[in-house]
């Protein structure tokens, strides 16, 4: 994407120290990364801190992110019911496109972040993020993933937002 467009990328990731190796250095000044996690609430004193989605974006300046990817190992349910709940006075995100990668693995006792226990928990998460004008337009099936699990556990889901004037696909 940094060789076809102008845009800049932000990365954070708890789990390594920098961009991959293969990455082009004459994209570093487009290309900023961040050692940290994303989850429901800020909290520096975490080795690596972890932020909230709305937190990063008021520390980078940004009202609005044209492609948000987040894969955050199960944390995708706080993280991004804390950024509806942000956003709640809003008609839509501030997001054009969300690439989400879903876990639908059962809910442990000692997992770090909540799921939905229930279909109808689910349902309700799902329909947070269509009310705020998020269509889903693909859903793949994660194979690795699953393979290692021996179960379908893993989604890689494409989401739309519809109801933003905003949305690079909307204006093409």
């Amino acid at each position: 994407m940094l060789d076809r467009t102008n845009c800049e990328v932000w990365g954070y990731d708890f789990t390594v120290s920098g961009w991959a190796k293969q990455m082009n250095n004459t994209f570093a000044t487009r290309a900023h990364f961040t050692q940290a996690g994303i989850s429901n609430v800020t909290d520096k004193n975490r080795s690596p801190p972890f932020y909230s989605v709305s937190d990063i974006m008021r520390a980078n300046g940004h009202k609005y992110i044209d492609i948000m990817k987040m894969d955050i190992e199960g944390s995708e349910f706080d993280a991004l019911g804390a950024f509806l709940g942000d956003y709640s006075t809003l008609e839509a995100l501030p997001v054009g496109q969300l690439l989400l990668e879903i876990h639908i693995q059962e809910v442990q006792k000692d997992d770090p972040f909540t799921r939905p226990h229930t279909l109808r928990t689910w349902v309700a998460f799902w329909e947070s993020l269509e009310a705020k004008g998020l269509r889903e337009v693909m859903v793949e099936p994660n194979l690795l993933g699953n393979f290692w699990y021996q179960s379908p556990v893993f989604a890689e889901i494409t989401l739309i937002n519809v109801a933003d004037k905003r949305n690079l696909l909307l204006n093409l």
